[in-house]
């Protein structure tokens, strides 16, 4: 058996290999009220991270059957785009239900061993605060890291640092 290989972090991605078309345009069979993501990710020192990749997947509104968007080869409720020189990326998809709607989020970026999973909420604190699932930051001031901003519309705003003093909360996997 050959000797084992070290370990290689994630990264840079070879954008041509990896892009979906139309990644960015979250399908679904009965789509409800359209949002969009507008993202930037930042490393530790504060500077865009242009090569990264970003997944995201949602719990498909009551009604929609699983499977392929016809005219796609994208499943529904998925998402994958990578993030532009200036660390901005862009996601459209349907407004997720629930009293704190959210997206599941999956980074991928340069100098990582594994990919960071987190959360992007589409709604105001209060409501997030009273997810199950945010009980143990309830009261941290980390909580809004993991909350959008309305920026008018139906786009919302959200920055994701990987490292740092505003670090966005990740989850264990």
């Amino acid at each position: 058996m050959a000797a084992r290989s070290p370990s290689q972090t994630i990264g840079p991605f070879f954008h041509e290999s990896l892009r979906w078309r139309d990644g960015g345009k979250v399908a679904f069979a009965r789509p409800g009220e359209r949002v969009v993501l507008v993202g930037r990710v930042f490393d530790g020192a504060g500077d865009p991270v242009g090569d990264a990749m970003v997944e995201t997947w949602q719990a498909l509104p009551k009604g929609s059957p699983p499977g392929v968007a016809p005219g796609s080869a994208n499943p529904y409720a998925f998402g994958r785009v990578e993030t532009a020189r200036d660390g901005t990326f862009r996601i459209e998809t349907s407004m997720p239900a629930g009293d704190a709607p959210a997206l599941d989020v999956t980074i991928f970026a340069r100098g990582l061993l594994k990919g960071l999973r987190t959360r992007v909420y589409l709604a105001p604190r209060e409501r997030v605060r009273s997810d199950p699932a945010m009980a143990p930051l309830a009261d941290s001031p980390r909580l809004d890291t993991l909350i959008a901003t309305p920026a008018g519309g139906s786009e919302y705003r959200w920055e994701v640092r990987l490292q740092g003093e505003r670090e966005t909360v990740f989850f264990a996997t």
